[in-house]
């Protein structure tokens, strides 16, 4: 099968290229920054531009849409990019996939739609109206997709990720930047009380889902890809404190538009996928830190 993942040199991208390849599958990246792996073919592009999406898509069978504007502080810094990028190249993939007889589109979106729910997730919780200008994006990406579905006829399966963690991730995401300051014995700020959290995901287990979701039991679904594990921004510190000793805390005013987190529901993508995080969040905490203790400066 030839598959196309946009958005394939990112950090979540470059790991699903890995897993792809590592299950036999003929990969494409496109992504306007070459790939992490070497020997990928790669359509060097962005999806604002109609042709370069267009031609990208020649062979495709399978097309994991995974380009996006993922950074939160970028969609508040420049809604307009991120509404353009995000949804607009999201039309440009579907009419590219159309064009040229894709069979599915695997949407990588995020648990942040679920925006104010309380309690446990599931697929089936209500979407309610959001709070921040990226999870509208997202939001709209997932439309986009179930509408296009209805009208063209191009099978979509929904990934509803929450977030990953790992080698390779944005300096800029929480637990980098707790683990870099912990190494340099400089003192993590915490916004809110630190109560509030996340299922989070090692970056491999999350591109095992994503290939799990080829399957034809994915055909027309969504699905929460996630940690069991709800895990709070105060348990992240006290792990750390088991690699680091004393690691000192300063807490700041909450962030208004910051989206706290919920417990995420799993059970479907088990049932229907065979798929399940092999990553306990204190096992891939260890195994990120060793992994920056012995990467190159």
């Amino acid at each position: 099968m030839v598959v196309l993942v946009t958005g394939g040199s990112g950090f979540i991208g470059s790991h699903l290229v890995d897993k792809l390849i590592e299950n036999g599958y003929d990969v494409l990246v496109f992504d306007k920054m070459k790939p992490h792996r070497e020997g990928v073919k790669w359509y060097q592009g962005d999806l604002l531009n109609e042709k370069e999406v267009l031609d990208a898509c020649v062979d495709v069978e399978t097309l994991f849409h995974l380009g996006a504007i993922a950074d939160v502080n970028v969609a508040l810094s420049n809604p307009e990019l991120c509404l353009r990028v995000n949804e607009v190249g999201t039309v440009n993939v579907l009419s590219a996939a159309r064009a040229k007889e894709v069979d599915r589109i695997i949407l990588a979106s995020t648990t942040w739609v679920y925006g104010k729910a309380v309690g446990t997730v599931n697929e089936n919780t209500p979407i309610l109206p959001p709070d921040h200008i990226y999870t509208m994006t997202k939001i709209g990406q997932e439309y986009l997709v179930i509408t296009w579905q209805k009208h063209y006829g191009l099978a979509y399966t929904i990934l509803r990720c929450d977030i990953p963690y790992g080698p390779r991730m944005r300096l800029n995401m929480a637990i980098a930047v707790f683990v870099h300051k912990a190494l340099k014995r400089e003192p993590l700020t915490v916004f809110g009380d630190g109560n509030q959290g996340r299922c989070f995901i090692y970056v491999e287990d999350l591109a095992e889902g994503h290939v799990k979701a080829i399957k034809p039991s994915g055909k027309n679904q969504i699905f929460n890809i996630a940690e069991e594990k709800f895990v709070t921004i105060n348990q992240i510190v006290e792990n750390l404190r088991k690699h680091f000793g004393q690691i000192k805390v300063e807490y700041a005013d909450t962030r208004r538009e910051d989206f706290k987190g919920v417990k995420v529901s799993i059970e479907k993508a088990k049932k229907l996928l065979g798929w399940r995080p092999r990553t306990p969040f204190e096992k891939g905490l260890e195994k990120y830190i060793k992994h920056i203790k012995t990467s190159k400066p």
